[in-house]
């Protein structure tokens, strides 16, 4: 699955074009450690606005969107560990750690409530 595929089947799903390249990240499952997750490197003044991702899974053959709303996270950079005026967050695709940022330097943040569906490719 690929972003472009991805963005539009969920656009398709929600009857407008929400998802856009400029507020959609992407990420495929990677290993990290000894755990299995997603990477994002978000830049903080786009928390200003909407925010969608996409964590796509090849091994399951699934994807999850998640939203964050505008200005939902007020302080991302003590809530997530911060390079180059950016969020860094690893989340893991692990149970029961699963869609929790794992990273040192970070809250544990859990994007959990941020899932807005779930699909099948």
């Amino acid at each position: 699955m690929t972003k472009i595929e991805a963005r539009k089947r969920i656009n398709d799903r929600l009857g407008a074009p929400a998802l856009t390249d400029k507020n959609t990240h992407f990420s495929n499952v990677v290993v990290y450690g000894a755990d299995e997750g997603w990477w994002l490197k978000i830049p903080y003044l786009t928390f200003k606005q909407e925010l969608h991702f996409i964590l796509n899974n090849e091994k399951t053959k699934s994807f999850q969107h998640l939203t964050i709303r505008a200005n939902q996270i007020l302080s991302p950079g003590m809530k997530f560990r911060s390079g180059d005026g950016a969020a860094d967050a690893f989340m893991s695709a692990s149970t029961p750690k699963r869609l929790i940022d794992l990273l040192p330097g970070g809250s544990k943040y859990n994007f959990t409530r941020h899932v807005v569906n779930d699909y099948r490719h």
